[in-house]
């Protein structure tokens, strides 16, 4: 862990994160950030734009994987709370937990890859 493909997996499934939370689209309605009509923010505050077709690609391989491991991704990305919380969200020990999301990553590495 630690090397720039963990990095880019991070940013990549972050990015994943907002397009979900944002209701599977750019914020303002547009699937292009730069045509973001949306007012700007206050000066100092930083907005990341985010990759529409890139998101959807992800959604694409996390939908492909089987639901254990989907579930472990989804709660881990999408749901607010500890890894405790979200280890009991799973019905799981944290040590499974960490499995299935290592599994899950590979899985959708090897998605995206292809």
């Amino acid at each position: 862990m630690g090397d720039a493909s963990d990095l880019e997996y991070e940013r990549r499934m972050n990015n994943w994160r907002l397009w979900r939370l944002s209701e599977r689209r750019a914020f303002g309605g547009s699937p292009y950030p730069v045509y973001n009509l949306t007012p700007r923010p206050q000066r100092g505050e930083n907005v990341i734009p985010i990759l529409a077709g890139e998101a959807d690609e992800t959604d694409r391989a996390i939908s492909s994987l089987q639901p254990a491991l989907r579930r472990a991704v989804e709660i881990w990305f999408l749901h607010p709370g500890s890894i405790n919380q979200k280890r009991q969200m799973l019905r799981c020990r944290r040590e499974r937990m960490f499995r299935l999301l290592h599994l899950a990553r590979d899985q959708i590495l090897a998605r995206l890859r292809r």
